[in-house]
């Protein structure tokens, strides 16, 4: 179980974005994270991603998370805007996560190409990353990164880059992430898509975390 308790973020001292947050997850829950713009779906995500610091107390599999390696070892996060370099190729670009994530090689070479493949993505591979469209880079992204096992799944906005036959794909791969034991949490705003593929639904309003019903 993954677990968050008394989470509290602030912009200022006159400006609280997230109060109290707590929540606890599963393996295998595929959680739709919902709330307006703005309201700070993609900061909490960040947040336990570990790019911003925050008020909180996080445990994961009953032990209490103390260092930020603890738990990165053991999460992937997908942002909006795929972390990427324009001036390396797809391959290039691959290789330095591979060796970012220290992922044995062998594994990662047979998830990432059998990914690629199935995205349709093996004939740009020699290309440079800035000839991509967006959709591209995410196929790109989401093959390399999704090559590691990871107990802990953070998308923001994962679905919107894609055409529909890739956001079918996209629903696949997390589906089978989720099957082998993964905590998906997302942020979408394409709400019929999202609710046949979440499992549970968090709703963010006014700096508050509640479960709505599906």
């Amino acid at each position: 179980m993954f677990y968050i308790q008394n989470l509290n973020f602030r912009y200022d001292k006159n400006l609280k974005l997230l109060e109290n947050i707590s929540f606890s997850a599963n393996p295998g829950d595929i959680i739709w994270l919902k709330g307006d713009n703005g309201c700070g779906k993609t900061t909490l995500l960040r947040i336990i991603a570990q790019l911003i610091n925050a008020e909180s107390t996080i445990s994961f599999k009953g032990k209490l998370i103390e260092n930020r390696k603890e738990i990165l070892a053991n999460l992937t996060y997908i942002p909006a805007e795929p972390y990427l370099f324009n001036y390396l190729t797809g391959t290039e670009n691959a290789d330095f996560l591979q060796q970012l994530f220290n992922v044995d090689q062998k594994q990662f070479s047979s998830s990432f190409l059998k990914m690629i493949n199935e995205f349709q993505m093996d004939h740009a591979l020699d290309q440079f990353v800035q000839e991509y469209s967006l959709g591209m880079k995410h196929k790109l992204y989401w093959s390399a990164v999704l090559a590691r096992k990871s107990s802990i799944i953070l998308l923001d906005e994962p679905l919107s880059a894609f055409d529909s036959d890739a956001q079918k794909l996209a629903i696949n791969i997390l589906k089978q992430k989720a099957s082998e034991g993964s905590i998906i949490l997302f942020t979408s705003h394409l709400s019929e898509i999202s609710a046949k593929l979440a499992t549970r639904i968090l709703v963010l309003h006014e700096g508050n975390l509640t479960e709505e019903k599906l």
